[in-house]
Formats: C-alpha cells, structure tokens, sequence
C-alpha cells in the first residue's frame, strides 16, 4: 500500500473514531434529566448519522481507496439569558435557527410534550418548601427552567418551585397565558419550553464534539509517533550494510 493509501486508511480509521461518540450521545440521549423519553424525536436522526459516518469510514479501511465525503456540523448557538440577580436562565425560541424550531411545532412538539406529561418532567424540581430567595440561586437545566416555570416577565405570585399564582399586572406574552399549575399543563405548550428542549439538545450535541475534538488531539499524537516509528523501521541497521 502507498503513502498516499496509507494516509486515507488513516484518515477513515480518524472519521470512524469520532462516529463512535455520535452514536453513543445518540442512545443516551434520552437519559437527560428531566427529559427522558422526550428525545427521542431527536435520538434517530443523531443515531442515523453516526452509523452512516461509521459505514462509510469501514468501507474506506478496508478499499483504502474510498473518498470519505461526510457533512460538516454547523453549530446555531442558543444560550439563555441569566436573570439578574439569580442563577437562573430563560430561553427563547427565536434565538434557535428556523430548522430547529420547525423541530419542536405540530405533531413532533405534541409527542415532545406527551412525553413531558406522562413521564413527569418536572418531578425533580427543588422541594415544594423552598423559599424564593433559594429557589433564584438553583441552576436547572434548560427543560426545567423551560418547562417548569413561568417566564419572569409573567410577575406571577411565587409559592413554590411548580406553583405560581397569575396577577392582574400579568404580562401579554403568549406563554404567560398558557401557564397552569396543573402538573400535566405547566408551560408544556409554552414557546420557552420549546426553547429548552432545544438548548437541552444542543448541550448534548456540544458535548459529542468536545469528545471528538480531543479525540482528534489525541489521535494526532498518536499518528505523530506512528510515522516516527514507521520512519525509523524503514532504516536499516548498520549490521544489514556489512
């Protein structure tokens, strides 16, 4: 095998490796907190890729002539906005590219927010004795922050962490109207739930790629003493020239 082969064998062997990741962050991907099952929309198209790439990286190894043609990830960054004073994020759907909110409307979001009604989403927000004052200083993750509470700008009256009580200075927001403490209602069809889900999935799609980056860190140190190795096996021993 040439160099050149050996350098695509190389290459395939690395494009194999990273789809290992993929497909792992795709079968535990409904293991999220908060979320469970509620994945699962997202799970197929993740676990779809990674054998793909995976595929097609084991059909280069083995020809060791195959082009490897594979799609670029392009991150649509998100984030929440901290509220001031506290520890706790809000989200907003339209920070989310146009794609992704089509992800979570219609019939897609109705088994999303199925899945968050059968499956208690919000069973593991903080105790129901909890003072605001604590409450402000918790960290939860996007779903719960979503999901489980109204937005700030509703001014709803705090009683606990799941129940909230609407005020007459109530904000117009579209979700702030949709709210109920009725545990299979919350802000399951709020549009800052959508919003979680969606960073929740991001954060889960961030943490694939720091794994493959420093797998690629890796695996270059790797090839690195490799190729001083198969140098260095090309050299033959001063006994071999007598």
């Amino acid at each position: 095998m040439n160099l050149p082969n050996n350098v695509l064998g190389l290459l395939n062997i690395l494009t194999f490796l990273i789809s290992i990741p993929i497909v792992v962050v795709g079968v535990q991907m409904n293991r999220v907190s908060g979320a469970g099952e509620c994945f699962e929309l997202f799970r197929k198209p993740v676990l779809i890729l990674g054998v793909l790439i995976m595929m097609m990286s084991i059909v280069g190894i083995i020809g060791a002539c195959c082009r490897v043609s594979w799609v670029l990830w392009i991150y649509l960054f998100g984030g929440g906005t901290r509220l001031p004073g506290t520890e706790l994020k809000e989200y907003k759907l339209s920070s989310y590219s146009d794609w992704l909110q089509n992800r979570v409307q219609g019939k897609s979001w109705d088994t999303v927010k199925n899945c968050l009604i059968v499956g208690n989403g919000c069973s593991e927000m903080p105790k129901n004795d909890t003072a605001l004052k604590e409450f402000n200083m918790k960290e939860l993750n996007p779903v719960m922050s979503g999901c489980c509470k109204p937005l700030a700008e509703c001014e709803f009256s705090y009683q606990s962490p799941t129940v909230w009580n609407k005020t007459k200075s109530a904000s117009s927001n579209s979700d702030c109207k949709a709210w109920d403490n009725n545990p299979k209602v919350k802000c399951f069809d709020c549009d800052s739930c959508r919003a979680g889900i969606l960073e929740q999935l991001l954060i889960t799609w961030r943490k694939a790629h720091f794994f493959k980056f420093a797998l690629i860190g890796f695996l270059s140190v790797i090839y690195s003493i490799g190729c001083c190795a198969f140098k260095d096996s090309r050299k033959k021993p001063d006994y071999w020239r007598q």
